[in-house]
């Protein structure tokens, strides 16, 4: 076998068992399978012979695999026995619903406990509690800060015309 060729034109990923699993949706049934390895243009799955008999080579069916679906057409076809067989299947398109923010999305979210436990948000409103705390008239005007303050936010507000 000669080295120097490069017309290999697509280069298979194996998964590990542990990250295999898969969903094969044919219709309105979904059929765990096995995926074996992918490349950038398809996958080979492993399922039982019963449900690779019901795939067609003019169906598409949806693959969900890792967190993606894809329409997939049927390429290959390979029965290692009377229990197994597995499909090479060629990407068609994805079809992964995503997920777009609303305008409420930061407000009416239920995982708002993110923007909490951040160190900076709390840094944020320590800083802003001391800030508020030495330009209060009465403390402001004792520590001598109160004018300062003023001259400032006066000085960022002209700025900021």
């Amino acid at each position: 076998m000669s080295c120097e060729t490069h017309d290999r034109r697509e280069f298979r990923c194996c998964i590990a068992a542990e990250n295999s699993a898969g969903k094969l949706r044919i219709g309105l049934k979904q059929y765990d399978v096995c995926v074996l390895d992918t490349s950038r243009n398809g996958f080979c799955i492993k399922l039982p012979n019963r449900v690779a008999s019901k795939v067609r080579e003019k169906s598409l069916p949806i693959l969900s695999f890792n967190g993606e679906n894809w329409e997939v057409e049927l390429k290959s076809r390979y029965s290692d026995g009377e229990t197994f067989t597995n499909l090479g299947l060629a990407r068609v398109r994805e079809v992964t619903k995503i997920k777009a923010p609303s305008s409420w999305g930061l407000w009416c979210s239920s995982n708002r406990s993110g923007l909490h436990n951040d160190p900076t948000f709390l840094a944020f409103l320590v800083l802003a509690f001391i800030v508020a705390a030495i330009s209060l008239p009465g403390v402001g005007d004792h520590l001598g800060t109160a004018p300062r303050v003023q001259k400032a936010i006066k000085s960022f507000v002209k700025s900021a015309r």
